[in-house]
């Protein structure tokens, strides 16, 4: 058989790429066993069973014919049908706006015509009105334009130019167009410039457009008819009009914002040729998920989710087009759609194939759907733009990002300010992010050779701890290292955050103007909070090296970064997922690394609190913890003395029973110099390994002999 290339038909623009679905419904109407897929550089290939034997000329002449004698009878028909009755005083005859916006309309149409309406409208049972599809803005009478009177004006341009139709099928050549359309509406943008002549007013020159585009570009779009209930807007496993979503809300001005609209127009490789009837029902079928009970909802869940489908997906690429306002019209912007790229489906690759499980949270939760009005739905468009840029260049930086601007959103939404109002002012309560799947977005983020993104790591992963007191446990808890950075609690039997019925004292924690100051209110203000628990809740699930620690005091770490990273960090599920550390990093760390004695003495009064012997409750020993947070040099070697104090009482962190106490301890006087004890607190924060804890108690640790020579 001969295959057919259409070099008229790419993703150049939306209208070039909608001709070719509107070439298979006609030829797969025509010849229900024809084959179509798309070769490498995205034109629309044909075969034709009844071609067997022939060659390319007369194979693509027939394809030429069957279109031609096709679409201008489906043109003159839908125009008819669809453009609206104008008025006319003379014949009394009263304006009458389009056909398709009421649904009784519908029921009178011709079957045909029916099934062609409901591409273009969609009608609602509960309704009157219908809904339009994004691609007929309107119902098609978007501002000045008339989708349909175009229509009308495109079938009687291609009557006198039935030549032309070789240009918008296989663009062969540049030759000039016999005759022309003023504008592609959505379909076409309309690139153009405007100069001034020096003699008449100013002239504008337009690219050429073919009638023969614009009618298949048409003909394309209502191919892509979905089910009769609604657009897929929401997160239900319904079939709905196929590809369409959501896109971010852009605000033009103080309490003006347009709502973009994102379709994705699928293509597939010649490894899978299918029919007509093969695609529309695939097409029907296709659906986008997050994870197993989360459906994609907005454009960027969706590029997420097709991204990490497996390979039986359906179709091979997403071509990408945002529906955006480009100029005005009469009541709104008209929309043109503006090609924003392409998603491969099922790259390889753990990037690609995890992102969508990283984000299925979200979808799982409808976290996002909370944003329902035009200005919460300006505010998240920032995390939106995150998630398309890391599925276009997947790594490390563009996850970060992702995680960046979900704080943002986070932190706006719990608290209190304009955002947060906006739901409230609708008896709304604001739901906090979900905790999101530790272990694929730390792979995702990496570990790099920074010591900052350890030492925020090993923050962020700080557990909640709750004490096992039956009855008399409410109250006694808790939760992540999150609680003390926003107000937010942590629900312990659903595994989730919520915002308190009554704001903490201190509504924003986490400022970010003082890195030094949020670290040291976290570590004093968790430290109240864990008065009736068995053991402070500074207990961790990552851990950073000593070299690090060690960086850190010498000033050689940015604070800021650290406390970026905390924050990020501590938005992961650490308390559900605390699994064990890869082998290169759960061994200790401390061989050959030297660390101020002050430090060593200040860690080992934390880690008798965070892991208490049997038997024995932490130590409250208010004051260290006070003078450590205030982080005066002064202070801190107060804290210092105080905390030997207790280590010589209670004995040194060790393996084995007895542990070292009293003279076994060493005993010195703490000289700390301020700049490094104004970064003490953030040091003695930082989560470290067991084995390291017990390294650093034999540098305290003094043997019996040289206890004999001191006495």
């Amino acid at each position: 058989m001969a295959a057919v290339v259409l070099g008229g038909v790419s993703p150049r623009s939306l209208g070039d790429l909608l001709k070719g679905f509107g070439i298979m419904a006609i030829v797969g109407e025509n010849c229900p066993d024809a084959l179509f897929w798309w070769d490498d550089a995205f034109h629309l290939a044909v075969e034709r069973p009844c071609d067997d034997g022939a060659d390319q000329t007369k194979a693509r002449q027939a394809i030429e014919d069957v279109v031609r004698g096709h679409l201008l009878g489906w043109g003159s028909v839908v125009a008819e049908a669809f453009k609206p009755v104008r008025g006319s005083k003379e014949k009394k005859i009263k304006r009458q706006g389009s056909k398709l916006k009421k649904r009784d309309n519908h029921d009178r149409f011709e079957p045909q015509i029916a099934a062609w309406a409901r591409a273009i409208a969609l009608p609602d049972p509960d309704k009157e009105k219908t809904e339009p599809h994004p691609l007929f803005p309107a119902h098609g009478q978007e501002g000045s334009g008339d989708y349909f009177s175009q229509v009308e004006k495109a079938v009687e341009a291609a009557r006198g130019a039935p030549l032309d139709i070789a240009w918008s099928l296989f663009a062969e050549g540049n030759p000039k167009l016999k005759k022309g359309l003023d504008s592609g509406y959505l379909f076409f943008p309309e690139p153009m410039k405007r100069y001034a002549t020096g003699i008449a007013k100013w002239a504008q020159d337009r690219a050429a457009l073919s009638p023969w585009c614009f009618l298949l570009a048409v003909r394309g779009a209502v191919l892509l008819r979905g089910s009769l209930r609604r657009l897929r807007w929401g997160r239900r496993a319904y079939p709905a009009f196929p590809f369409v979503f959501e896109g971010s809300v852009v605000e033009l001005g103080k309490g003006k914002f347009f709502r973009n609209v994102e379709i994705h127009l699928p293509t597939w490789n010649a490894d899978c040729p299918r029919t007509l009837a093969e695609f529309e029902v695939q097409m029907r079928q296709f659906q986008a998920r997050l994870s197993g009970r989360g459906f994609a909802a907005t454009a960027a869940e969706f590029r997420a989710a097709v991204v990490g489908r497996g390979p039986g997906a359906a179709f091979d690429t997403f071509h990408r087009f945002v529906l955006e306002g480009r100029r005005r019209g009469q009541d709104q912007r008209m929309r043109q759609g503006i090609p924003r790229g392409s998603t491969r489906v099922g790259v390889k690759g753990k990037e690609h194939a995890t992102l969508r499980l990283m984000l299925a949270p979200l979808a799982e939760t409808g976290w996002f759907d909370q944003f329902s009005t035009d200005r919460l739905r300006a505010e998240r468009a920032r995390a939106e733009e995150a998630i398309h840029r890391a599925v276009d260049e997947p790594g490390p930086d563009t996850y970060r990002g992702i995680l960046e601007s979900l704080w943002d959103l986070n932190q706006a939404l719990v608290v209190s300010g304009a955002l947060r109002r906006d739901l409230e002012d609708t008896r709304r309560k604001p739901r906090p992010l979900p905790p999101l799947p530790a272990l694929l977005w730390e792979r995702a983020l990496g570990n790099g050779p920074d010591p900052a993104h350890r030492l925020g790591r090993a923050i962020g992963s700080i557990l909640g701890v709750r004490a096992d007191l039956g009855v008399r446990a409410e109250g006694a808890v808790v939760g992540p290292i999150l609680e003390h950075m926003l107000p937010v609690r942590y629900r312990w039997d659903d595994r989730a955050w919520t915002v308190p019925e009554s704001p903490p004292s201190r509504s924003l924690r986490w400022s970010g103007l003082n890195p030094l100051g949020d670290f040291g209110d976290l570590f004093w203000y968790r430290w109240l909070d864990s008065a009736e628990l068995p053991r402070l809740p500074f207990a961790a699930a990552r851990f950073a090296r000593l070299a690090d620690i060690a960086a850190l005091l010498r000033g050689d770490v940015n604070i800021r970064e650290v406390h970026c990273l905390a924050a990020l960090y501590a938005l992961l599920d650490w308390q559900n997922h605390n699994q064990p550390l890869e082998t290169e990093q759960a061994t200790a760390s401390g061989a050959g690394v030297f660390l101020p004695p002050s430090y060593v003495a200040l860690r080992l009064w934390l880690d008798l609190g965070i892991d208490p012997p049997p038997e024995s409750r932490p130590p409250r020993d208010g004051t260290v913890a006070r003078l450590l947070s205030l982080g005066s040099a002064s202070g801190v070697e107060r804290a210092v003395e105080l905390a030997l104090r207790r280590l010589r009482v209670n004995g040194l962190p060790w393996s084995t029973n007895p542990r070292p106490t009293g003279k076994a301890v060493a005993r010195f006087a703490a000289t700390i110099p301020g700049d490094e004890a104004a970064r003490m607190l953030l040091a003695v924060l930082v989560p470290i390994l067991k084995d390291d804890t017990l390294a650093l108690s034999r540098r305290l640790w003094v043997p019996i002999d040289e206890q004999e020579a001191i006495a």
